[in-house]
């Protein structure tokens, strides 16, 4: 079997991840993932309630959330960083992490505000162009109406291009992630 090499498109040492799963096998893989790209030390939250709590007490750029957790799922997690008025993080890239593909959980995930979507058995290839996807390729994050999220178009080669009215969508500012800061 052939080895697949990641290339070294993205520096991931200063993109700050929070794992959110209630599984802790899974905690380990996806931290073992990260470090692998070099990623210093991704941080792990249990619980939406811990990973409130983590966001408040340290931002993250990109959040890995585990759609499958209880009392509270991912969905509603995701649902609780976009839109309530006392979120610590409305504005954090989200991969969704789940072991099931049916169509209605992906729409719900994508209404909810999620940037990828990613399925199990996790393979590292797969987060890492996940990963690369969000950084080379930002979708601009816009609110309208009940729905504050990325962009969900992508039909234009250029992300930033939109063909709605301006006062249909209030586009929020890309210097707020690490690898536009510079930019």
């Amino acid at each position: 079997m052939s080895e697949v090499k990641l290339t070294a498109a993205c520096d991931l040492k200063d993109v700050e991840f929070l794992i959110v799963n209630d599984n802790p096998v899974m905690q380990r893989i996806v931290k073992t993932i990260l470090r692998a790209f070099d990623v210093n030390d991704p941080r792990v939250a249990s619980s939406a309630e811990e990973a409130i709590q983590a966001l408040r007490n340290m931002p993250s750029d990109i959040a890995i959330i585990d759609l499958d957790m209880e009392p509270v799922d991912g969905n509603q997690l995701i649902q609780q960083l976009r839109t309530e008025e006392n979120s610590p993080a409305p504005f954090i890239q989200i991969i969704a992490l789940t072991a099931y593909a049916e169509k209605e959980l992906v729409t719900t995930s994508r209404d909810k505000g999620m940037n990828e979507f990613l399925l199990k058995p996790l393979s590292p290839m797969m987060l890492y162009k996940a990963i690369e996807r969000i950084i080379k390729r930002p979708r601009p994050f816009v609110r309208i109406d009940n729905y504050v999220g990325p962009c969900r178009r992508r039909k234009h080669d250029d992300p930033k291009e939109d063909q709605r009215e301006d006062d249909d969508v209030s586009f929020i500012p890309e210097n707020t992630f690490p690898w536009n800061r510079n930019a």
